[in-house]
């Protein structure tokens, strides 16, 4: 698509442009979207990935969202998931790595920590 695009009607699907989406109070995008830049009055539902987003008094984003910039005025909606578009277009994140692992005790067991810390006390006392 070329040219700036404005919805104030419902859209599922793709939509992909290297120019600026507006979506109006009444329009709403469920699918993928993909653009320069997306002013958001209206709803928006689903993968979005763009340069720039504003979300505004009266827009809604649920989704996952790869943007470089994110505003959000008071009374606009974010619910989802955000990652950082870097300069050259590269996705910024690590999605590789994996959280730290906590291994919690189980109920009625103690943990080898908390035997460690009873053992340094018995040797205090002695």
């Amino acid at each position: 698509m070329q040219g700036a695009l404005h919805i104030d009607g419902h859209i599922d699907g793709i939509v992909e442009t290297s120019y600026d989406i507006s979506i109006g109070q009444n329009g709403s995008l469920n699918g993928l979207i993909k653009a320069r830049s997306i002013f958001l009055s209206g709803k928006l539902e689903g993968k979005v990935a763009c340069e720039r987003i504003e979300i505004l008094e009266t827009g809604k984003l649920v989704g996952e969202l790869i943007s470089g910039e994110l505003t959000i005025e008071t009374g606009g909606k974010f619910i989802g998931q955000s990652r950082e578009l870097s300069e050259s277009g590269i996705i910024v994140g690590v999605e590789d790595e994996k959280p730290a692992q906590i291994e919690r005790p189980k109920f009625g067991q103690e943990s080898d920590s908390n035997k460690d810390e009873e053992s340094d006390l018995d040797e205090k006392k002695a």
